[in-house]
């Protein structure tokens, strides 16, 4: 979950109170909320032991980013989605971010071996399904789809895989029938959409990417005015002023027309815009529509996902080092699950 809220941190605001409450507060209990909502459909223990892993593998993400002085939130549960924890810095190069995002499902996957060990030893059915629930949980974090575990750690191997998580990942997220992680291979196609096909280079060298707006004007105002509402198909630049502060994102947008000082006032605080234009017009009722399109340039923490190219440069040896980290511990999982579920017991998990 640490991708996940890298791509929404900025737009998952609600949660930041949570994460306030202390050092360990929302922690504490959204475990108990998340174990109490498992346990409409699990029994207890095994509810619990899902927290668990769950809770293990974020804190494999925490001890990750404190190593990388990456200051981040305690973690946070959602019920049925997982648990997440907040950074509140960015990594500043792929190897970091990949660095973060294995620490994950490494401690993940050692805390499943240690369940899995432990229930070899009491004989405890129910210690089988904790540890192959934690198996499965990490190893399928580790397709390759940003914004999952995976998807991150590739960054330091290669994007290429990036492509192999596009299609072999859509395959074994449909087999599985897992929607949750469905909706996450959607944002990742459309940010591969919008970074590769959508996005252009203008002149200097900059990304821009159009967004699209409605302004409404009553008819009234161009007959005050003596201007010509425009022809359905007309496109034409439009004036605009975009000021505010930066730093503090209280950027203010305002677009006008000839002959009209206002059309539209508003916050906009996704990027640069460079360029307003007026691409389609429409009369209903006592209203003028216009549609228009801005180009705009996204400012750095709301460029999503994926980053300039330089941002994945990193060392041959860092791609070896980072390959043989992920294959290996994707087999090893792999592996691990295929042992448990010779080894476990029938146990019925539904109550």
């Amino acid at each position: 979950m640490l991708g996940f809220l890298a791509l929404f941190g900025g737009k998952l605001k609600f949660l930041l109170p949570l994460l306030k409450m202390g050092k360990f507060g929302a922690t504490i209990w959204t475990m108990a909320l998340s174990v109490g909502a498992y346990m409409l459909i699990y029994p207890w223990t095994f509810a619990l032991g899902l927290v668990m892993m769950l809770f293990i593998h974020e804190m494999g993400h925490v001890w990750a980013a404190k190593r990388k002085n990456l200051p981040v939130s305690a973690p946070a549960f959602l019920p049925f989605l997982g648990a997440l924890i907040m950074m509140k810095k960015q990594p500043k190069d792929a190897e970091t971010e990949a660095y973060v995002a294995l620490g994950g499902p490494l401690l993940g996957t050692l805390g499943a071996v240690a369940v899995l060990l432990l229930g070899i030893m009491t004989g405890y059915p129910v210690l089988y399904a904790i540890a192959m629930i934690g198996f499965f949980l990490n190893l399928i974090n580790l397709l390759p789809i940003h914004p999952l575990d995976g998807g991150r750690i590739v960054t330091a191997i290669s994007r290429w895989l990036w492509l192999v998580g596009l299609i072999g990942g859509l395959v074994v997220i449909l087999y599985l029938k897992a929607i949750i992680f469905l909706i996450f291979w959607g944002m990742f196609a459309w940010e591969l959409y919008s970074k590769y096909v959508r996005k252009k280079k203008n002149k200097d060298g900059s990304r821009l990417q159009m967004e699209h707006a409605l302004l409404w004007v009553p008819v009234q105002t161009f007959e005050e005015k003596a201007l010509f509402i425009p022809a359905t198909e007309h496109r034409r630049a439009l004036p605009f002023m975009h000021v505010g502060d930066v730093e503090k994102k209280q950027d203010v947008l305002t677009i006008g027309y000839p002959g009209i000082e206002e059309t539209k006032t508003f916050n906009y605080t996704s990027g640069l815009v460079h360029d307003v234009q007026l691409v389609m017009t429409e009369v209903v009722g006592d209203q003028v529509k216009m549609s228009v399109e801005m180009k705009v340039e996204p400012y750095e923490e709301e460029r999503g996902m994926i980053r300039d190219d330089k941002y994945y440069e990193v060392s041959p040896r860092t791609r070896w080092v980072y390959g043989l980290a992920y294959f290996g511990l994707a087999i090893a999982l792999g592996l691990l699950m295929v042992y448990t579920s010779v080894q476990m017991p029938h146990i019925p998990l539904a109550g």
